[in-house]
């Protein structure tokens, strides 16, 4: 049985956006047809990937350029056959990236971790040849982080956008921040926290938008007690941006490479991985 790859793919519609080991970004149909390389990413990085305007592929990835203070990672956005355009500004790094669409137009969000804070970008981009990017605007300013440190962002058409962002919020709480995004971003936007018992690096979220809700899944700590088990935790927010739990999945320990999605039929789907394999699970939700 072939070996499942170390970054998952990203989809955008039928099209299927998947790293190989070195970096390397395939383009192809679900399907497996028309497989071709479109981009060159930091190895080892995610990449982001939603339909746009209708009917294009957008793709964002990370990528390391080598300036006069030394390598930095920048955030990419490649639309179709287009050339890619650089999303994360000059002076601004990027250690993690994500898309989604929202109306006619695109939401980019990048995450700039560093060891003095940690930086939330996000513009919106109009559909052109080449792509016109808008401004960009520094969301939220966390503390530390790593490249580890990753978002989310949650669109719904019943409600405002939110980037979802498990960080520390001082020296001593740690929680999920949750991000308003107003349409075209702003500055300083305002952020709800809901706290964790203790810290966890990574802290794998994941969300899906639909039928007027926006559902998240979360791992976080059981308990304050350092070592305390890492439970899968399901919850929607609510119209300011509060997280409110709904259910607790069983899984191994350490559950990570958490993904989100809703079918047709309204009905959650969850996946993850722990110590004992891969896992799918279908939540009625109420």
């Amino acid at each position: 049985m072939p070996r499942a790859p170390r970054v998952p793919c990203a989809l955008a519609g039928d099209v299927a956006f998947c790293p190989d080991p070195t970096g390397a970004v395939h383009r192809a149909r679900v399907t497996g047809e028309d497989d071709r390389v479109v981009a060159s990413s930091r190895p080892g990085s995610r990449v982001a990937a939603a339909t746009f305007a209708g009917a294009h592929a957008a793709l964002a990835y990370l990528a390391s350029r080598q300036t006069s203070g030394g390598w930095v990672s920048e955030a990419w956005l490649a639309i179709d056959d287009d050339l890619p355009v650089r999303l994360s500004e000059d002076g601004s790094g990027a250690t993690a990236v994500d898309l989604a669409s929202r109306g006619a137009s695109l939401l980019a969000l990048t995450i700039d971790a560093r060891t003095a804070l940690t930086a939330m970008h996000a513009r919106s981009v109009a559909f052109e040849h080449p792509a016109r990017l808008g401004e960009d605007a520094v969301l939220f300013v966390g503390g530390p982080g790593d490249r580890r440190t990753a978002a989310t962002l949650a669109v719904s058409t019943a409600g405002p956008a939110w980037a979802l962002l498990p960080i520390a919020k001082d020296i001593v709480d740690f929680g999920l921040a949750t991000v308003r995004i107003d349409d075209p971003p702003r500055v300083d936007e305002p952020v709800v926290w809901s706290m964790y018992p203790n810290g966890l690096d990574p802290a794998p979220i994941a969300s899906a938008s639909g039928a007027g809700r926006t559902w998240v899944a979360r791992v976080r700590p059981g308990a304050a007690a350092p070592g305390a088990p890492q439970l899968l935790e399901v919850g929607d927010l609510g119209a300011d941006g509060a997280f409110a739990p709904r259910a607790v999945l069983p899984t191994a320990d350490a559950p990570g490479d958490v993904s989100l999605a809703l079918d047709s039929h309204a009905a959650l789907w969850v996946a993850w991985m722990d110590s004992s394999g891969s896992w799918l699970e279908r939540l009625a939700c109420r």
